[in-house]
């Protein structure tokens, strides 16, 4: 049986990948949406980065530091898949 600390990983990369697809089908400037899209990934994984770079000799700052980063790296890959997914089926669809 899977718990919901095992679910909402993959449910924020799910979430990513939408917001990546999305981002990309939107008609806006492409300084528009690498500023919404980088404002989108850096936002939840400083609610952990920052507790840890305020208080560095804290109990679980490394574990807090660790996850914020891994939070982030995940969010742009998956905010970029869900990108590159969009384009492939967008040039798909034309040929």
């Amino acid at each position: 049986m899977t718990s919901l600390s095992g679910i909402i990983p993959w449910l924020y990369m799910a979430a990513y990948l939408v917001i990546g697809w999305r981002l990309h089908v939107i008609r806006w400037h492409l300084g528009l949406k690498i500023a919404s899209g980088a404002a989108m990934v850096v936002a939840p994984p400083l609610l952990f980065m920052l507790p840890a770079l305020r208080n560095p000799s804290g109990n679980f700052s490394d574990l807090l530091m660790a996850t914020g980063v891994g939070m982030l790296v995940m969010g742009a890959l998956c905010l970029l898949g869900g990108a590159v997914a969009s384009h492939l089926r967008e040039r798909s669809r034309r040929a």
